[in-house]
């Protein structure tokens, strides 16, 4: 009986009849590509930029039927779900699903009489995959003050790309003024100037890198705010005369 889920391009293969899938790994660290360069008239170096690239993840299958045809047959099945390239892979780890776009790299069978153990090996090009669905990271729903700030903790074991939400109830004294929204403990944060309207909504997405208003594009300066894991904080700042606003932000944690 399978205890563990592996969804590659919709087809989940412990549902698989006569499939047992007993175990995966995707633990190992992805592959790193780092630039080392030499420090002028000195005896070392410094690492320049230390990028993930790729991942590889280890799916442990037992197939089995009444006879060894009927096993290869499954087998030849189960190659037809995860032969195509870029594919999603999903797999159920601490009781969440994890995506990632990957490609089967390698498909090993060893034989037991008519049962088959079989080793899949797929690579990742997202080396770090993010959770499913997303979850609430903080929330600030009665904004009164030009200025105000949250702490937050961000799960997982990857930088936190939030979208972020203002939604604005009421206000005065918004013409040509700005709404600022930062990592407070390195101050990295995107600013957005123009005219404010009761009821208008922001909302800067920092995973796809898009600020809209009421759906629409805007133009913004600075750098869209990201998380380290952890404790964190996000500020709120703007220029208004008054102002009633909700603001609320959600990620998808990320695993390495």
């Amino acid at each position: 009986m399978s205890i563990y889920s592996v969804t590659f391009d919709g087809t989940d293969l412990s549902t698989l009849s006569g499939v047992d899938l007993y175990n995966h790994d995707t633990n190992k660290l992805p592959t790193r590509q780092i630039n080392i360069n030499k420090i002028a008239r000195k005896d070392l170096s410094i690492v320049t930029s230390a990028e993930y690239v790729s991942k590889e993840i280890t799916v442990y299958l037992d197939v089995c039927s009444s006879t060894r045809a009927g096993t290869e047959a499954t087998l030849a099945s189960i190659k037809g779900y995860i032969t195509k390239p870029n594919g999603l892979l999903v797999i159920s780890q601490g009781g969440n699903d994890i995506e990632y776009t990957a490609t089967m790299n390698e498909f090993s069978v060893s034989w037991l009489g008519p049962q088959a153990v079989v080793t899949i090996v797929f690579i990742a090009s997202t080396p770090i995959g993010k959770q499913s669905t997303s979850v609430l990271l903080n929330s600030l729903p009665n904004i009164t003050t030009s200025a105000t700030s949250q702490a937050l903790n961000v799960a997982g074991s990857a930088i936190a790309y939030p979208i972020i939400t203002v939604s604005i109830t009421t206000v005065t004294g918004a013409t040509n003024k700005s709404i600022i929204l930062e990592n407070g403990l390195i101050g990295q944060g995107i600013t957005v100037t123009r005219t404010w309207a009761n009821l208008d909504v922001l909302v800067v997405d920092s995973l796809n890198l898009t600020a809209t208003v009421n759906g629409g594009a805007v133009d913004f300066t600075g750098v869209f705010p990201q998380f380290d894991v952890g404790a964190g904080q996000l500020n709120y700042t703007d220029n208004f005369t008054t102002r009633n606003v909700a603001l609320t932000s959600y990620y998808q944690p990320r695993l390495v």
